[in-house]
C-alpha cells in the first residue's frame, strides 16, 4: 500500500478522529454496573467474546461487504447491507449510535479524499441519514483505494483499543492492565480478520444475545457515563 493511503487509513481509525466514538461503550457499562466485569480477567473475557462474535460478523463482515460492493460501483448493494445491519442491531442505542457516528464520519472523512476519489463517497453520503459507521468506513476505503484486509485490521484494532481504554476507565483497571489486554488480543484480532474476509454474507449480524440484552438494559441504567 502506498504511503499516503496507509497514513490516511491510520488517520481515520485513530482514536482522536473526531466522530465521537469515545462516548460509547456499546453495553460494557452495563456489564460493569451489574458486577459482571470487575477484574482484568473478566474484562478479557468480554473483549475476547466481542472479537469472536459481534466485531467479526457485524462490524468487520459488514465493512468488507460494503467495501467490495463499492469497489464494483454497486451502492444499491451497500444500502441493502446497511438495511440488514439496521435490523440486526436490535438495541436502540447501538443502532442510533452507529448512525450518528456514520454521519460524523461521512462529513469529516469526505474532505480528506482527493478530487478523483470524492465522487463515489459523495454519492454514498448523499443518500439519506441511515448509514452505518462500519459500512461508511468500507465505502471510504473503496473510494480511496485502500486494501480491504489492511482496512479491516486497522478498524478492528481501533475497536479493541477503545474497549481496553473503556475497561481501564470504568472497571477500573491500571494502564498496564489495559495494554496487556490489548497485546493478549493480537492473535484473536488476526483470526477475526481472516474469518471476516472468508465469511459468507449470510453470517452478517451473527452475535451473542447477552451483548444485545446488556445494550438494551443500558437504556434504563440509573446513572451513565456513556451514550450506549
Amino acid at each position: 500500500m502506498e504511503v499516503r493511503k496507509k497514513l490516511l487509513l491510520l488517520q481515520i481509525t485513530d482514536s482522536a478522529f473526531p466522530i465521537g466514538a469515545y462516548s460509547h461503550s456499546f453495553g460494557l457499562e452495563t456489564y460493569i454496573q451489574k458486577g459482571m466485569v470487575k477484574s482484568r480477567e473478566e474484562a478479557w473475557n468480554y473483549i475476547r467474546q466481542s472479537i469472536r462474535y459481534s466485531l467479526t460478523f457485524t462490524e468487520l463482515l459488514g465493512m468488507r461487504l460494503a467495501c467490495q460492493a463499492a469497489c464494483r460501483g454497486d451502492l444499491e448493494e451497500v444500502f441493502e447491507t446497511e438495511q440488514y445491519l439496521l435490523a440486526a442491531r436490535t438495541p436502540r442505542e447501538v443502532r442510533e449510535g452507529s448512525q450518528k457516528l456514520a454521519a460524523r464520519f461521512i462529513k469529516t472523512a469526505g474532505m480528506l479524499l482527493n478530487e478523483e476519489e470524492k465522487p463515489l463517497f459523495a454519492r454514498y453520503g448523499g443518500e439519506g441519514n441511515r448509514h452505518m459507521v462500519n459500512t461508511a468506513y468500507g465505502v471510504f476505503c473503496a473510494a480511496a483505494g485502500i486494501e480491504i484486509r489492511e482496512a479491516l485490521t486497522c478498524y478492528l484494532y481501533s475497536q479493541v483499543s477503545a474497549m481496553a481504554v473503556n475497561c481501564v476507565k470504568a472497571v477500573p483497571l491500571s494502564q498496564t492492565d489495559g495494554q496487556q489486554l490489548l497485546a493478549r488480543s493480537h492473535a484473536l484480532q488476526e483470526e477475526a480478520v481472516a474469518r471476516a474476509m472468508e465469511a459468507d454474507a449470510k453470517l452478517l449480524g451473527l452475535s451473542m444475545p447477552g451483548f444485545d440484552i446488556r445494550c438494551m438494559q443500558h437504556e434504563t441504567l440509573y446513572s451513565r457515563l456513556y451514550m450506549s
